[in-house]
């Protein structure tokens, strides 16, 4: 299969690639089907979550975990259900990423925290999710340290 996206012109996938968001992410509610085009680089850890239904439509996604120190959360039962986890072993199918907004300043680049797409990668569904643990929805990820 193809698509002709937007940013990355034509992109072969297999059907088996393809996420399910039965219900869509809040504010595209009638974008179900997705795929992940990972960046082919190691050292630059965003990928795009494509949708195959909407040639212009990707957002920018990377793991939560490698910007924020102990970023933790617990997932509610629902959201357990929902995704198919029934024990500690299906964690390990299960992936988090966050949508990274990118302003003109690049150095403003924050993460959605509170609201990470969870996927179940052997089951390929996925649901974003709200967090009681974050008050934050933005993240800056190229904090800036100051020199002593």
């Amino acid at each position: 299969m193809e698509i002709s996206t937007t940013q990355f012109g034509i992109v072969e996938y297999e059907s088996s690639d393809v996420i399910t968001f039965s219900q869509g992410i809040p504010g595209f509610e009638d974008q179900q089907s997705f795929i992940i085009i990972p960046s082919g680089d190691n050292e630059f850890p965003f990928n795009m979550l494509q949708s195959t239904q909407t040639d212009s439509l990707a957002f920018i996604v990377t793991d939560p975990f490698l910007f924020v120190d102990n970023y933790d959360f617990e997932l509610s039962q629902s959201d357990a259900s929902f995704l198919k986890i029934s024990d500690e072993g299906d964690l390990e199918d299960i992936i988090a990423l966050s949508i990274v907004t990118i302003p003109e300043n690049v150095e403003d680049t924050t993460i959605n925290i509170m609201a990470p797409l969870m996927i179940n990668n052997k089951e390929k569904i996925g649901k974003q999710i709200l967090l009681n643990e974050y008050d934050e929805v933005k993240y800056a990820i190229f904090k800036k340290t100051s020199e002593e």
